[in-house]
């Protein structure tokens, strides 16, 4: 995959985290400011397998084990797990016949239907087969609203190059990280390269809320066939009303589940 970003950590005060970013390929873009991108930054940096640095202030081995010992290792492993893909060990004879490409398609029907998931890759590792299931952004956009505490702050610095400010919810997260660790990655915004498949219904009311430090908000939406009636504002008002019309049930619904996304990538959860 290619290199998206350099990015650098500046300072760590507590817990919050000052890093650099480094916009090193026009397909990253500058869209690094959700707390999705704020967390596999954490994910990255904790990670033995990666990340790719180019610079770590302590030995390997240091980092190793403090990746290893982590107080929160159980949490980050399962975040590794959304965020990578769930990685499933094969044997070594369904490995040798997965390389029959029919065998392979009909392989990876039967392990989506088991699972209930997607196949993204396959391979060996170690002299150990494996598949491995699409990622699962979602799951990795509400661990982030658990961790980063509120929206991350960006500053641009000049041409693509930006800082990145966040806090999180408890300075254990931090406890792999060291000030001058620079790596390349190839994370990005998960709002940008997913459409997530909302399952609702029509006419069901979908609420989220939002609460930080400095706001507390919610967002609601309810579909009624082509139209889109939206309610937000402040916690324990009316909130403000806004009525979106469309050509059709299905583009009220894309529109709906778009409006659904991008409010959970920006810190809302499900109140309902």
């Amino acid at each position: 995959m290619a290199t998206l970003y350099t990015i650098t950590i500046k300072s760590i005060e507590d817990t919050k985290v000052t890093a650099e970013i480094s916009v090193d390929h026009p397909d990253a873009g500058s869209d690094i400011g959700s707390k999705d991108f704020a967390l596999q930054i954490l994910l990255e940096t904790g990670h033995i397998e990666r990340p790719y640095f180019e610079k770590l202030p302590i030995p390997e081995a240091e980092w190793k084990k403090l990746v290893t010992e982590h107080p929160r290792k159980e949490e980050y492993d399962l975040m590794h797990l959304y965020n990578d893909g769930r990685k499933l060990d094969i044997s070594a004879e369904e490995g040798k016949k997965r390389e029959d490409m029919e065998y392979w398609q009909k392989h990876n029907e039967e392990l989506g239907l088991q699972y209930g998931m997607k196949i993204s890759s396959s391979g060996m590792s170690n002299g150990q087969y494996y598949v491995r299931f699409e990622n699962e952004p979602l799951k990795v956009i509400e661990a982030a609203n658990k961790v980063i505490a509120s929206k991350p702050v960006k500053r641009k610095l000049e041409k693509d190059l930006y800082t990145l400010e966040f806090e999180v919810a408890d300075a254990e997260y931090l406890y792999h990280l060291r000030e001058k660790m620079r790596y390349e990655s190839a994370a990005y915004n998960l709002l940008s390269c997913h459409r997530y498949e909302v399952k609702i219904e029509e006419g069901e009311t979908v609420l989220l809320t939002c609460k930080d430090a400095k706001s507390d908000k919610f967002w609601q939406v309810v579909q009624d066939g082509a139209t889109l009636n939206i309610t937000y504002g402040k916690t324990g008002t009316a909130g403000q009303k806004n009525v979106k019309a469309f050509d059709s049930v299905q583009k009220a619904e894309r529109e709906r589940d778009m409006l659904i996304a991008e409010k959970l990538g920006k810190g809302y959860t499900h109140a309902n």
